[in-house]
């Protein structure tokens, strides 16, 4: 049971450790509601754990490559974002601000599922080797996992010089990281290779 839960708490944190920096920046933005980010994360993760899940039956899954295309989803969003901000308009941003409380839950599960589709690599293996009790285990251990990143996150964008960068900052920052981060997981998977 030790074992199970140490296990879990590692894949969890190796596979996850990228998503602080893309919490803190979601947390820094005061648009999108603080239940949406942590929803949206645990829906997110949700979904990967539960295809891992299905992928420990089957024993192997979709291509790699098909699963990188989740990454044309993160540059999707920074492409309107960046669109946004050069529209800077008052009457944009009025009109954004409700879609964006009620739609950034499936969003952040995008961007999440996005970029963690990877991680189905790590988790696949490692369920399979697990009995259907040590796989409720991992699933209850990154539910706890996911919360407790969303609370470190969000009390890192709070502090003081923090939360004044991320204000100032993060609405440039968004953006590009989301860009990088689509561009990243087309080229970690190969997916580029179908695209080129």
């Amino acid at each position: 049971m030790i074992q199970t839960i140490v296990a879990s708490i590692l894949a969890f944190a190796a596979t996850n450790i990228d998503d602080i920096f893309i919490l803190m920046l979601l947390y820094g933005n005061r648009r999108i509601a603080s239940a949406n980010i942590l929803l949206g994360q645990l829906l997110g993760l949700g979904t990967l754990v539960f295809v891992s899940y299905i992928g420990s039956f089957i024993g192997s899954i979709i291509d790699q490559r098909f699963i990188g295309l989740l990454g044309l989803f993160p540059i999707y969003l920074a492409v309107t974002h960046t669109i946004s901000l050069i529209r800077n308009n008052a009457e944009a941003d009025e009109e954004s601000a409700v879609p964006m409380k009620t739609t950034s839950l499936i969003a952040i599960a995008g961007v999440t599922i996005a970029n963690g589709g990877d991680n189905i690599g790590v988790y696949v293996p490692l369920m399979a080797t697990m009995d259907q009790f040590e796989k409720i285990q991992l699933i209850l251990v990154f539910g706890i996992m996911t919360y407790l990143w969303c609370v470190i996150a969000r009390y890192l964008s709070n502090r003081p010089v923090i939360a004044r960068q991320l204000e100032k900052y993060g609405h440039i920052a968004m953006p590009i990281v989301l860009f990088l981060l689509g561009v990243l997981i087309l080229a970690e998977s190969g997916t580029l290779s179908l695209i080129i």
